[in-house]
């Protein structure tokens, strides 16, 4: 798989699950935690079985008047069982205009803060971070683009490297079904066609390729 095929393929999101940040000293756009969730669920798996996080460390750090949480996690995903730190914090008393204001939703938002950073590590909503997104015209065509079916929902985006393993994990099933060497060859042939639509990365379409070769060689030698 190419480097960069992931941050590629989520780089952009779906503006309509996107928003301005308000409330902050400064401007720019947040993507929905949830939707986040949901890219990196299409990529590795459900949460707790193909990605994840662990809190590490919380505290509630006093910052004169006001008192910042924040919270270090250490995020995980099974694809190479990589983990790497990633740190989030808000606000839990701050002053405002009308007087002292106590966020009891700190601890949350830091923790969605940490594992929003964490995504955008791997590239999800990663031209928001770049500062693409703080250009009009660039996000009017990143909405055109899902207006008229061509964003990262499209059929033909790049298939990501967890889906190749579990396609290859298949194919090892189906060929356990095979009796003879055309069985073979013609369960080849099918997966040729879906792989070529689905735009299979060559390391992984040669490893495809040696399974089938290797379930060919056994039927021939057996025969």
């Amino acid at each position: 798989m190419a480097n960069l095929d992931t941050w590629n393929r989520f780089a952009d999101i779906d503006p309509s699950f996107t928003k301005p940040i308000t409330g902050k000293a400064y401007k720019g756009t947040s993507p929905n935690p949830q939707y986040v969730i949901r890219c990196l669920t299409e990529l590795f798996g459900p949460v707790g079985q193909g990605f994840g996080w662990e809190v590490l460390r919380e505290e509630f750090t006093p910052l004169g008047e006001e008192v910042l949480h924040w919270c270090r996690i250490r995020f995980w995903h099974t694809e190479k069982g990589n983990s790497y730190d990633s740190y989030g914090q808000t606000k839990a008393l701050m002053k405002t205009r009308n007087g002292i204001m106590v966020d009891e939703d700190a601890p949350k938002k830091s923790l969605t803060d940490a594992i929003i950073k964490a995504a955008s590590h791997l590239g999800i909503a990663a031209n928001i971070f770049l500062g693409r997104w703080d250009d009009q015209k660039y996000v009017a065509q990143v909405e055109q683009s899902y207006a008229e079916g061509n964003g990262n929902d499209n059929q033909n985006k790049p298939i990501s490297a967890a889906e190749m393993k579990r396609g290859i994990e298949q194919i090892e099933q189906e060929l356990i079904d095979c009796r003879t060497p055309s069985d073979v060859t013609k369960l080849f042939n099918a997966w040729a066609d879906d792989v070529e639509k689905a735009g299979w990365s060559k390391d992984y379409w040669d490893e495809a390729r040696r399974r089938f070769s290797r379930k060919k060689k056994e039927l021939e030698e057996a025969a």
